[in-house]
C-alpha cells in the first residue's frame, strides 16, 4: 500500500506539466477551429504531440533509470524502495504513451468533442484498467506483480485507441469539412 501510495503520487506530480501544456492549447485549438484556421489547429496538434511527447519520454528515461531517486522523494524506508523501484518500473513502462492520451482527449474537448473525451477516459480506466487489474493476478500467474502490470496494458491499448480516432475523426478531417 504504501509503494502504491508512492506511486501514484508519482504519477499525478509527473501528469502536470504535461497537462498544463494541453491544457494551454485548449484555447488555441478552439479559437482557431472556430476562425476555421485548420491548419494553425493542426500545427497546434503536432506542437503540443511532440511537446507532451517529448516530457513523456524523458520522465519515462527518468523513471526506469533512478527509480529509487523518486521512491527517496517520500520516505528512505529499505523495504519501500525496494517495493517501490520495483513498482515504479513495471507501473510506468509505457508511461511515453500517455503522450497520446493526454493530447487526444484535451483536443477531443478543445473542439467541442468532450463526449469523445469522456469515453476515451472511461475507455482507458474503467473498461481497459478495472478489469486487468482483476483479471491479471490470476489469468497470467503474475499475482500481485499482474496489478503493477495492468497499468501500462491499459495505457499502451487506451491511449493508442484514443490518438488513433483522434487522428482519424479529427486530424485528417480538419479543413475537409464543416463539423467534425
Amino acid at each position: 500500500v504504501p509503494a502504491m501510495t508512492v506511486i501514484t503520487s508519482l504519477r499525478e506530480l509527473s501528469f502536470m506539466p504535461a497537462s498544463g501544456v494541453t491544457e494551454g492549447a485548449k484555447p488555441v485549438l478552439g479559437f482557431n477551429y472556430g476562425a476555421r484556421a485548420y491548419d494553425r489547429c493542426k500545427a497546434c496538434i503536432r506542437l503540443v504531440t511532440g511537446m507532451v511527447g517529448a516530457y513523456c519520454v524523458c520522465m519515462w528515461l527518468a523513471f526506469m533509470l533512478v527509480p529509487g531517486f523518486f521512491v527517496r522523494l517520500f520516505n528512505s524506508d529499505p523495504e519501500l524502495l525496494r517495493v517501490g523501484v520495483y513498482g515504479i518500473r513495471h507501473y510506468y513502462a509505457m508511461f511515453a504513451f500517455m503522450t497520446f492520451q493526454m493530447v487526444g482527449q484535451n483536443i477531443f474537448t478543445s473542439l467541442g468533442l468532450a463526449k469523445r473525451a469522456v469515453f476515451f477516459s472511461l475507455l482507458r480506466k474503467f473498461i481497459i484498467l478495472l478489469p486487468l487489474i482483476l483479471l491479471m493476478p490470476s489469468i497470467t500467474g503474475l499475482g500481485a506483480d499482474g496489478i503493477f502490470w495492468a497499468e501500462p496494458v491499459s495505457q499502451l491499448l487506451g491511449a493508442s485507441a484514443c490518438y488513433i480516432t483522434m487522428y482519424f475523426t479529427v486530424y485528417r478531417k480538419l479543413g475537409k469539412t464543416e463539423r467534425l
